[in-house]
């Protein structure tokens, strides 16, 4: 199949796809200790985005992942910022449980927050844990999304995955990075469930995964995603255009199936 195809045209043509609009939603904008990042702040976020052709980002910010109260504090305010490009996962750290109950409150009364974002590697905290259960329990009777970091590591892979996705049916289940190192048992999931999905952060330049993830569970089931500012949306955006998949696989990877869940919820 040629890979010359109207999308690749197009963005060799004009650097960005301006009938095609992005949806990233996996971000961290924020700064983070021990790295350099050239632009982790929100304007250089939007710069990015604009340069990009990214439409809209969800965005856990580097500073909830590591704070259980004023991080997500921060989510609040970037989201009344620009409401027209952020929406927002809360984070749950499942080591303060006694911090749930408000983060469930202000999900639902704050416009733009479309879920969770759990990190069981970095809180050294297994996804089958006991602290998580009330949050999948919640998500799984709003159906809400989470967004969990997974990995080929026995707390977050595709077994533990596949324990909590097969418990909370309802519950709309976001593989941060595909379970990296775990890919044929996550793409399995994938296309077993309909709960689940692959999200490409950091697979996606794994040779053959996005052909592999679209001939075994579907178009339908990866989510864009970029981790920025850990990545560069354009890196990732021609990951998927040089993809061998057709042009209606990359509109469905880069907005169409962001675009259908974030209508349900």
């Amino acid at each position: 199949m040629s890979r010359m195809t109207p999308l690749v045209e197009a963005f060799l043509a004009q650097g960005k796809l301006a009938a095609c609009p992005i949806y990233d939603l996996h971000t961290h904008p924020d700064r983070f200790a021990g790295i350099y990042f050239p632009a982790p702040d929100v304007d250089g976020i939007l710069r990015t985005m604009d340069r990009c052709g990214v439409a809209k980002i969800a965005i856990a910010p580097h500073a909830a992942l590591l704070a259980p109260v004023e991080g997500n504090d921060l989510t609040f305010a970037m989201l009344a910022a620009h409401p027209d490009r952020f929406l927002g996962y809360l984070v749950f750290n499942p080591h303060y449980p006694e911090t749930l109950d408000a983060l469930l409150a202000r999900s639902l009364e704050t416009p733009g927050i479309v879920g969770f974002k759990i990190h069981p590697a970095m809180h050294d905290y297994p996804l089958t844990g006991a602290a998580y259960q009330p949050l999948f329990a919640w998500a799984n009777t709003h159906r809400q999304l989470v967004l969990a970091h997974t990995w080929a590591d026995p707390r977050c892979d595709a077994v533990a995955c596949r324990t909590i996705a097969e418990q909370y049916p309802a519950m709309l289940f976001l593989l941060g990075h595909s379970c990296w190192g775990d890919f044929p048992r996550a793409i399995a999931l994938a296309a077993a469930l309909p709960n689940v999905y692959l999200e490409l952060t950091a697979a996606e330049h794994v040779p053959g995964f996005i052909e592999q993830a679209v001939r075994g569970a579907g178009a339908e089931k990866l989510i864009f995603g970029t981790d920025l500012p850990w990545f560069n949306p354009h890196y990732t955006l021609g990951c998927v255009l040089f993809a061998d998949i057709e042009d209606a696989d990359r509109h469905a990877i880069l907005h169409g199936n962001a675009e259908r869940i974030l209508e349900v919820l």
